[in-house]
């Protein structure tokens, strides 16, 4: 079977902790397809580009890809804000290319779907022993979370252990990115209204490409 190559477009760099989702997606839906991610960084280039078209040429030749990832928080907690993220990204695109293209929607933001796993969280935290409660929001209850970010982050920072100087060191945008590397099973976010418009764009585009 075919390598599938493919790019993520996301709004920020730490939103590059998308790229484990999307992987941990493909290789559960499609265990024999052998798949290949990048993270398209704009940052070194002397002219980053600034429009989503030109991010997507700009993908084309820095991030070769045969599908494409467009992230887009949704910042709102209203499902109808998913098919308005759909309908901004396809406005942007060619048509060529909004074939190939799969919009990555959370509810409200990236860290929504991090908030699921108690042990990746210690673990990312450098503090697996940690045996106070850590109140994760239910998952019928995640995309209501005003603000996941900062709960995120402030359980974190709980969880570490530190405090004054050793907490004010704390890395948080690299532990982040350790919670999605340290979940192995996705699974509770299909629970979850912006997942699985996620996924089903997913089995479209995929699909697609599989009969080509």
């Amino acid at each position: 079977m075919k390598e599938l190559k493919y790019t993520l477009i996301a709004d920020g760099s730490s939103d590059s902790v998308l790229l484990k989702i999307i992987k941990w997606s493909l290789d559960d839906l499609y265990p024999r397809l052998s798949n290949d991610g990048s993270f398209a960084d704009f940052r070194q280039m002397q002219k980053p580009p600034k429009r989503l078209v030109e991010k997507v040429k700009a993908a084309k030749l820095y991030y070769p890809f045969d599908i494409l990832f467009v992230h887009r928080d949704a910042e709102s907690a209203n499902h109808r804000i998913i098919a308005q993220r759909y309908q901004e990204v396809s406005s942007e695109l060619k048509k060529d290319d909004l074939d190939r293209t799969i919009c990555v929607v959370p509810i409200k933001m990236m860290e929504t779907w991090l908030l699921i796993d108690q042990d990746a969280i210690k673990k990312a935290a450098g503090n697996r022993n940690y045996n106070g409660n850590i109140n994760l929001p239910l998952i019928r209850n995640l995309e209501r979370e005003s603000q996941p970010k900062e709960l995120l982050h402030n359980i974190l920072r709980e969880v570490s252990g530190r405090k004054n100087r050793n907490l004010r060191n704390f890395n948080i945008d690299k532990t982040v990115h350790l919670v999605a590397e340290n979940i192995e099973d996705y699974s509770p976010l299909r629970n979850l209204v912006a997942f699985q418009a996620f996924e089903e764009q997913l089995k479209k585009v995929v699909d697609i490409f599989l009969e080509n």
